[in-house]
């Protein structure tokens, strides 16, 4: 078995710096594209709320078909490279058509069905072929190991980079700049796809004949692993108690300190710092506490990050560094709440093969992402419900208005209008914003936590007697 190449490594890894401002600017930012630059009445805009919801919905169910295609694929370039390769190119293509082609009214909301179901189709060919690739570079446990923390980093450096300069650059002056960066993160993207691509050299992979798993099957499975079934219910909360509290944050701030990125971008930073702390000191508390004791911490501070963020301008003064701060705690017990979450989803594999006489991986594996993607959807919905109760939609369209008058040359700067009318939200506007960012979450999360505290039980030790049954049963076979 040969050691992963220098070339392979650093080609693979890099590569995932595109791929993720990619990612970032489609999936944290297209909704406030769409809010802050385009003039749409309530109805299209809860039109293009639906097509979203369902976007995602089509993109947990597409996500099996995809792998099917590509399993079932025979290039001479590799197996999973010509994905790579292929959905990249696809998705350069949709990318550059969603941020430059602005059609108005019922044609944009048309056009965006299409456009928006076509990336997330083809930016899923592209991403299970990329970390299918994995697998297939590192066959040591302590080489994929570390490939994989390098694909996390430079993942992050992606994130940091599309997340932290995109609220900056876009605010007065957003139908133009998200055109201007919506072409550059395409071309980036393309070019780290290329990386890859042209970069690594995939081994050849054995193909072997095996048991297609049915909607039968995944269903029996499911139904039979309890263990499982907990999981998945926590990681659909989890799901949307992490996204809400981010896809409504531009809002939050645009409302609370004005019409400007700064803050939107230090929210990011401490994002950044909140998700890489939990990931660095996890390693050590595990060797010292039981995973549970671990995942009470990360609740806790959690919820008390969440307390502090809604308490600020209410039960207290509002104090941006107080507000960073908490948003850390926030983030910090979310990604410490996750990474024993997906530990505790892997421990079911054996509990699968002691019920059932089989481990079957790939269908554990892929309850993830496809909960995590209806919890996106659910997410959306959300969003929407908020943006449209709270009234923030009507006040974010004027200044839409305000942007587009911007792009055709008629106002030099925006930002004191902007401002003066955003001041005219109401209490209650803002409460309801703040329910929705943050009270909503932190449920999602305190009930999660309860599910696994209540019904999951394969703790460390109860982990190993299963193996040690699972073992037996195998030696009587």
């Amino acid at each position: 078995m040969g050691k992963i190449t220098s070339r392979n490594k650093w080609a693979y890894s890099v590569g995932g710096i595109g791929r993720d401002m990619m990612f970032i600017l489609v999936s944290m930012f297209i909704l406030a594209y769409i809010q802050y630059t385009m003039s749409l009445t309530i109805a299209q805009f809860s039109a293009v709320s639906m097509i979203m919801i369902f976007a995602r919905v089509w993109d947990a169910v597409n996500d099996p078909m995809m792998g099917m295609l590509i399993e079932n694929s025979r290039f001479k370039g590799g197996k999973f490279r010509p994905w790579v390769m292929i959905g990249g190119t696809l998705n350069f293509f949709v990318t550059l058509l969603l941020f430059t082609f602005r059609p108005e009214g019922w044609g944009f909301v048309i056009f965006f069905g299409i456009a928006y179901i076509a990336w997330g189709m083809t930016f899923t060919m592209n991403d299970i072929a990329y970390w299918s690739l994995l697998p297939n570079l590192a066959k040591d446990n302590d080489e994929r190991n570390m490939l994989a923390n390098l694909v996390a980093l430079f993942a992050s450096v992606g994130q940091f980079l599309a997340g932290g300069l995109i609220p900056i650059l876009v605010t007065g002056n957003a139908v133009v700049m998200y055109r201007v960066i919506g072409v550059a993160i395409s071309f980036i993207f393309l070019l780290f796809t290329m990386l890859t691509f042209f970069g690594v050299v995939e081994e050849p992979y054995e193909y072997k004949s095996k048991e297609k798993v049915g909607l039968r099957k995944l269903v029996r499975i499911l139904w039979k692993n309890d263990q499982l079934m907990v999981m998945t219910v926590v990681i659909l909360l989890h799901t949307i108690a992490a996204e809400l509290f981010v896809a409504l944050s531009m809002n939050f701030f645009y409302f609370e300190f004005g019409y400007g990125g700064a803050q939107i971008t230090l929210f990011t930073v401490f994002f950044g710092l909140g998700t890489v702390s939990a990931l660095a000191i996890f390693p050590r508390l595990s060797k010292r506490y039981k995973r549970m004791q671990l995942m009470t911490f990360g609740t806790g501070v959690s919820v008390v990050g969440y307390l502090i963020f809604m308490s600020l301008g209410y039960l207290a003064p509002m104090n941006e560094i107080v507000l960073y701060f908490a948003s850390f705690m926030i983030f910090f017990g979310q990604s410490m709440f996750f990474v024993i979450m997906v530990v505790m989803t892997a421990n079911t594999i054996e509990y699968n093969a002691l019920k059932t006489g089989e481990r079957n991986e790939s269908i554990v594996f892929s309850v993830r992402p496809f909960m995590t993607k209806l919890g996106a959807a659910i997410q959306q919905g959300v969003v929407t419900l908020v943006l449209l109760v709270s009234g923030v939609f009507t006040f974010s369209g004027q200044i839409a208005e305000l942007e587009i008058q911007k792009a055709q040359g008629k106002v030099e700067n925006i930002t004191v209008m902007a401002n003066n009318i955003l001041s005219q939200a109401t209490p209650s506007m803002l409460l309801i914003l703040r329910i929705g960012m943050v009270f909503i979450p932190m449920l999602c999360l305190i009930v999660a936590y309860g599910c696994v505290r209540k019904y999951y039980f394969i703790d460390e030790e109860r982990y190993d007697e299963i193996i040690a049954e699972v073992k037996e049963q195998s030696s009587c076979v």
